[in-house]
């Protein structure tokens, strides 16, 4: 019994905080992997075979990049050393030789530095010991202004911006940034249909994942076609996605897909003397647990809301893209409505903030996000909304130099009314609907305007930039008062949809006038006008689709005090 109970004591002092050695995780520069991850991601995407990139510039890490960090040692510590690229690590200025594995960091006050160069992947270290270790509180910085006079002397680091380290989940010192890849389960399909050098399968519903053809072998071509139906799988000459193999293996081996594919149903065919066991696929997921649930007592939408919820999961993955079949591109538009689900269901903040970052990459800005204007303000929306839910004040205070020169983009780009409309290179997209204009300063772009202004100044609030606090708070009033200046009509009760030439049209679309309500600029004389006169009114053209949109519609101010 004295046995058991001093070990239970034991074990207790190894777990308790004063005695466990603290987590280290992989570090880089804020927003690096993600801006490379998002490359890679996006550029996945193929149809029947063909390469299709995005249409948008694509920015890249920093290659060489300054670790450092602080430390006050009661005793000497050795420290393992993992790191992506070539480096060379220093104690308080003084350099290692090589590229060492472990060092020992003395006791007292110490300064350790790494600094790394790499150009394929993204700079990173995993630093170990039992107090040295690398996690969010380092410092870092893409260029240090480090150098030495003739007298020998260092310059003073007053000229460089240092941030906080970049971090996730990365706790393996053997599994590093660039090694990340989704997690995977093997599932049978639930029917196969087997005929003379064929296979029809059906995994029961719409999946993403790799094809894997088990005990291949034989010499001849194997040809898959996918579809979200089974008539689309069956359509070899115009089905989206497919992969083709050409095989000459004796030995039976498993041969999995190299790329990812969407699909419920699969086309399978080969010839000469190609055989197979079978077929799975590995279905590729990221691991997020559902927070969020509901039920009600009508059964049907309930199964809406199962089929929403699977959706969103099929759709949260490295980043939330807009579909799993054809473009797998991160579209702000769409990303913005998966901020909001999100919140519901899953609440996992990294998948939120590592598609911000993805969106915006890096400056100079040379065109509106995914090139189109209203997804640039959804962008900054996006951040207003994160902030409301999270209260992380730590990524407006890293990315607001970031949100700055976004907004200098936009601001440079109004007219001489100080509206903005369509330029070139501008897509104004607002939505998929037939007929719908696009001409001159249309209101809802307007309207997202103001909402980003005001999502800026309460940025700066939050980073103690107090004249541009004041200065995009007045952009943003200038904005609103113009929206209904120039745009509420009386006699139809609502915001006209846009001018043109300076002249009012009198087109009036749901847009501008619902989104006028959910950011509360309306007040409640307009809001029962617009409700009677635009929402209920059938002659008022219905959406074709769902709408990004804030759900917030409390009253915006730029407060810093913690959000609810």
């Amino acid at each position: 019994m004295k046995k058991v109970f001093s070990f239970v004591c034991l074990l207790f002092l190894f777990i308790s905080p004063g005695f466990a050695q603290k987590q280290a995780t992989w570090i880089w520069y804020p927003g690096d992997f993600e801006i490379w991850l998002g490359n890679n991601m996006q550029n996945r995407r193929t149809e029947r075979g063909t390469f299709l990139p995005p249409f948008w510039k694509l920015d890249s890490h920093y290659n060489l990049i300054d670790f450092h960090k602080d430390f006050d040692l009661a005793q000497a510590e050795e420290v393992d050393l993992f790191v992506e690229g070539k480096y060379n690590v220093k104690i308080d200025g003084k350099a290692f030789s090589g590229y060492p594995k472990r060092i020992t960091v003395p006791a007292g006050k110490h300064k350790v530095s790494l600094k790394v160069f790499c150009q394929d992947r993204v700079p990173a270290i995993y630093v170990r010991g039992q107090n040295v270790i690398s996690d969010a509180t380092w410092l870092v910085t893409f260029e240090d202004k480090e150098w030495i006079d003739e007298t020998g002397k260092a310059s003073d680091q007053s000229g460089t911006t240092w941030l906080k380290a970049g971090s996730w989940n990365f706790i393996d010192p053997q599994l590093p940034p660039s090694k990340f890849k989704l997690n995977t389960k093997e599932l049978d399909p639930v029917k196969v249909d087997k005929k003379a050098g064929s296979l029809l399968l059906d995994f029961g519903k719409e999946t993403f994942g790799f094809i894997k053809l088990k005990g291949l072998s034989g010499k001849g071509n194997v040809m898959i076609y996918y579809g979200e139906s089974q008539e689309e799988a069956l359509a070899t000459a115009t089905c989206e996605t497919t992969d083709n193999l050409q095989i000459n293996q004796a030995q039976k081996r498993d041969s999995t897909m190299e790329l990812t594919k969407a699909f419920r149903y699969v086309n399978i065919q080969f010839d000469g003397s190609v055989s197979m066991d079978g077929v799975s696929m590995l279905y590729e997921y990221l691991p997020v647990a559902d927070r969020g649930s509901f039920r009600c007592s009508d059964e049907q939408i309930n199964k809406i809301y199962d089929v929403a919820a699977y959706t969103l999961h099929l759709n949260t993955r490295e980043f939330f893209i807009d579909g799993i079949k054809r473009d797998r591109w991160i579209w702000s538009g769409d990303a913005a409505q998966s901020y909001l689900m999100n919140y519901y269901l899953l609440f996992d903040s990294p998948s939120v903030t590592r598609t911000l970052l993805a969106l915006r990459g890096k400056d100079p800005v040379t065109s509106h996000i995914n090139t189109i204007m209203d997804y640039t303000f959804y962008w900054f929306i996006g951040i207003y909304d994160y902030y409301q839910y999270t209260g992380d004040k730590t990524f407006i205070q890293q990315f607001y130099p970031r949100m700055q020169s976004l907004m200098d983009y936009c601001l440079s780009r109004r007219n001489k009314n100080g509206l903005l409309e369509g330029l070139a290179g501008d897509w104004v997209f607002i939505d998929w609907a037939d007929g719908l204009s696009k001409k001159g300063e249309v209101s809802f772009e307007q309207l997202l305007f103001a909402r980003s202004l005001e999502t800026m100044a309460l940025c700066a609030t939050i980073v103690n930039d107090t004249p541009n606090a004041t200065k995009y708070n007045q952009l943003a009033a200038d904005v609103k008062g113009k929206l209904f200046s120039a745009y509420w009509n009386e006699s139809k009760h609502a915001l006209v949809h846009s001018r043109i030439d300076g002249v009012p049209t009198d087109n009036v679309t749901r847009y501008a006038n619902m989104f006028a309500i959910f950011f509360n600029y309306l007040d409640e004389s307009q809001k029962q006008a617009v409700k009677q006169h635009v929402l209920l009114n059938p002659n008022v053209p219905k959406l074709p689709r769902p709408t990004c949109a804030s759900t917030n519609s409390k009253p915006f101010a730029p407060s810093v005090s913690k959000p609810t």
